[in-house]
């Protein structure tokens, strides 16, 4: 029995129509391949989960339908992987208008605020950089500390390899500040200043906000399905309290470090908020 031409060109439709189907179902069902530079504490290797953020964005990807792998690499080889497909999501990225072109940015999932941190028994206090005239201050060398520091002029940088050598010379009197992410100060406090971290403490004004984001790359046929899936259940997380949870978990693991403000509120007599 001949199929007419019509029954075969049914039967060669419906086959591609059930590949595509099959090639869909791969894809909703392949690990996405999460990567990131190492940053202690969110992205660590050795440490559980990966880091605070690899752990955060691999839970949340979880419950939105997706497993993952995670890598550690370089931050340019991470950056550039995820950009032309090597890797399918940029776990730790701040958003900007470059990276965009091949990139779709979520919703951040965390705030970075970089502030000063000086010796406790030294009165400097930050409100303009005006008040850091002539002082000498410890950076991180190809650190992006944000626009308006790197523009700021009247006081000397003091470029090292690593956030610890500059809080070592801040301990010895060698500089007057150095600055950081919060939660890395912590963690390196926590690491090696332990006894010593009353020692220390935040000044109050933030030197940078910057939103932190999951970016997938756009060479992936599903990139636009990923990101509203990301975006939908961490919405659904701050609204139950787990990712309130997670972030307090992360926090017990590091040093608590006061700051200027809170010791100034503390000699008025009370916290205030």
């Amino acid at each position: 029995m001949k199929l007419s031409s019509i029954a075969i060109f049914r039967l060669y439709f419906l086959l591609l129509l059930l590949a595509g189907l099959l090639l869909q179902t791969a894809e909703a069902n392949e690990m996405l391949k999460l990567v990131s530079g190492h940053w202690p504490p969110y992205v660590e290797k050795g440490a559980p989960g990966g880091g605070a953020a690899i752990d955060l964005v691999s839970r949340i990807l979880k419950r939105a339908g997706y497993d993952t792998v995670a890598s550690i690499d370089s931050w340019p080889r991470s950056l550039q992987g995820s950009e032309i497909g090597i890797y399918d999501v940029l776990a730790t990225a701040w958003f900007t208008k470059d990276r965009n072109r091949e990139l779709q940015f979520s919703d951040p999932y965390y705030e970075n605020i970089t502030r000063f941190i000086k010796r406790r028994d030294r009165p400097i206090r930050f409100h303009n950089y005006a008040d850091l005239k002539n002082l000498l201050i410890g950076v991180v060398a190809g650190r992006d500390y944000g626009e308006k520091f790197d523009r700021a002029q009247g006081f000397v940088r003091i470029a090292k390899s690593h956030v610890i050598e500059n809080l070592l010379l801040m301990q010895q009197g060698r500089i007057d500040l150095t600055l950081g992410d919060e939660w890395v100060i912590r963690h390196e406090l926590t690491q090696y200043f332990p006894n010593a971290v009353k020692e220390f403490e935040f000044l109050s004004k933030p030197v940078s906000r910057r939103e932190l984001r999951i970016a997938v790359s756009r060479t992936r046929p599903d990139h636009a399905q990923i990101i509203p899936a990301f975006n939908k259940t961490l919405a659904a997380m701050k609204a139950d309290g787990s990712m309130k949870k997670l972030l307090d978990n992360y926090r017990a693991e590091l040093v608590h470090l006061g700051s200027t403000l809170h010791r100034s509120q503390q000699n008025a007599g009370g916290n205030k908020n």
